[in-house]
């Protein structure tokens, strides 16, 4: 009996960590011994090396971007000696193990941008890791680090902003411009960048009694204005590099008064200048490739214009920012900051207003090949913009023009012909109407039309014609030197590889990328 009995207990587990045999009710991988003395994983996760989250598992699930999945798959890990049940996880996570359960199995996916980054710090997830927040976890690295400050997070009060502005600046005043372009890609989006601007639908937190120093005189206001009219005609231009240093500057001096500046009138008109300049920093930083600095600037827009009583302008800089998710091939994300303006500005937009984010709406439909969609927010577009008056608009709409929406809408079919051929005549139609109406002062958007008809030549199945058009504006884009103009010309490059036989387009291909090399 005995030397059978002895062969039973030897056929079940034994303990990792001291060899001893698992009794039979112990359904765990170490013994009760090593359990207690491994105290410290029951209550919170264990240090795990660098190379656990390069598991197959692991990496499939972050890939995939669900956080149920990245649950389940550490819990499963090979590297954990004793075993993580769902208690004992769900206890590391504050939840409940049924709620874990239905993260898991897909039942509820979490898409709540506060429970994913409270998930990532509690298991210790790397900053590299993560996809839903520009910025990862958040570490003890600062400005000397060369990590900009998040400018989703503060709260939406005067100070909190004029703040956020200053040390902005400053900050990316002191990042050389080839360390900014290191993190052009490095964008917040979907939940990440949307939920935290729906704040802006809230009321502004009261301004009053929130500094005790001297308020901006009329004639400071004044001064202000100026220079940042001055600055802002630098906006439409390229080869930005002191212009775009010298918004920067004018901006973190802007924040640094505000920053003492009590609540009134001139203190909101200040803050409104300062909205302008952000904006304008935003569309310079997004020209010259750094999109994580241009979408600072454009939620440092949003916000100052918030500060400044003026959510219209506060819309108009998020419909800028949709604008960049579409040029970044994010639409849906695009389409939620475009009805986040729209709903904001539901009781107050000018018919101007009102059919410029019509227009952003019909981007994410064409990007998104939704053809009913996109024609019912064109008409939508075009009926308010039938609807504006002379000297009713704010002018910071005047550049909204007929020929600008002509063009917004011809270059957008352009886009929806990628989905439905049948849209490219129509997009030419819009396109060259636009180039008529346009003043020829407005260089970079005729060159911008121009590109996107021959875009539309290319489409229609007429290389030799759309490579004509080219050869025309290049000599306007090699002098523009403007980013956005560049990688147009690179995308016309793209779309003509299918024709690459003809010696026209190899030649039109050359030229382009003797433009960019320049």
């Amino acid at each position: 009996m005995e030397p059978k009995a002895r062969r039973a207990a030897s056929t079940r587990p034994a303990c990792p960590l001291c060899g001893a045999v698992l009794a039979a009710d112990n359904t765990d991988r170490l013994c009760h011994r090593c359990r207690r003395n491994a105290r410290t994983e029951l209550f919170g996760p264990p240090e795990v090396p660098a190379d656990f989250w390069d598991h197959e598992a692991m990496a499939a699930a972050f890939a995939d971007r669900d956080m149920g999945a990245v649950l389940a798959a550490y819990r499963h890990h090979p590297h954990h000696v004793s075993r993580v049940t769902q208690d004992r996880m769900a206890s590391w996570l504050g939840i409940s193990q049924a709620q874990l359960s239905r993260y898991e199995t897909g039942e509820n996916p979490i898409d709540r941008i506060d429970r994913l980054r409270k998930f990532a710090r509690a298991l210790g997830i790397p900053g590299d890791r993560v996809w839903f927040d520009r910025v990862g976890i958040p570490s003890q690295a600062g400005p000397e680090d060369g990590a900009a400050p998040d400018v989703l997070a503060p709260a939406w009060d005067a100070a909190s902003i004029a703040r956020s502005v200053e040390e902005t600046a400053r900050s990316d005043l002191a990042i050389s411009r080839r360390a900014a372009l290191t993190g052009a890609a490095a964008v917040a989006m979907g939940p990440a960048l949307v939920e935290p601007l729906q704040r802006w639908l809230h009321p502004l937190q009261p301004l009053s009694k929130w500094s005790s120093s001297a308020a901006i005189s009329e004639d400071e206001l004044a001064a202000l204005q100026n220079v940042a009219d001055g600055l802002r005609g630098w906006g439409g231009r390229g080869g930005y590099g002191l212009a775009r240093k010298a918004v920067l500057g004018q901006l973190e001096e802007l924040a640094e008064r505000l920053s003492r500046a009590p609540a009134g009138p001139t203190t909101e008109r200040a803050f409104f200048i300062g909205a302008e300049l952000s904006k304008v920093a935003a569309s310079m930083s997004w020209d010259a490739g750094m999109h994580d600095a241009a979408q600072r600037y454009y939620v440092l827009g949003v916000r100052m214009a918030k500060a400044g009583r003026n959510d219209p302008f506060a819309a108009l800089c998020l419909a800028a920012m949709a604008r960049q998710m579409f040029d970044l091939g994010r639409p849906e994300d695009g389409l939620e900051l475009v009805q986040l303006g729209q709903y904001g500005t539901r009781r107050n937009a000018t018919p101007t207003l009102e059919a410029l984010l019509r227009t952003r709406e019909a981007w994410a439909y064409a990007q998104m090949g939704r053809v009913r969609e996109f024609h019912r927010a064109v008409g939508q577009a075009q009926d308010s913009f039938a609807q504006r008056k002379d000297g009713a608009e704010p002018w910071w709409l005047d550049t909204f023009d007929e020929a600008e929406l002509e063009g917004v809408i011809g270059a957008r079919m352009r886009d929806l012909s990628g989905h439905d051929p049948k849209q490219a005549p129509l997009a030419e139609k819009h396109i060259r109407r636009a180039l008529r109406l346009r003043d020829p002062s407005r260089v970079r958007n005729r060159a911008f039309d121009v590109i996107g008809l021959a875009r539309t030549r290319m489409v229609s199945g007429e290389p030799e014609e759309a490579c004509g058009l080219i050869h025309d504006v290049l000599p306007t884009a090699a002098g523009l030197a403007s980013g956005r103009v560049l990688r147009k010309l690179q995308d016309f490059a793209k779309e003509a590889e299918r024709h690459r036989e003809l010696p026209v387009v190899r030649d039109t291909r050359e030229a382009i990328r003797g433009v960019r090399t320049a």
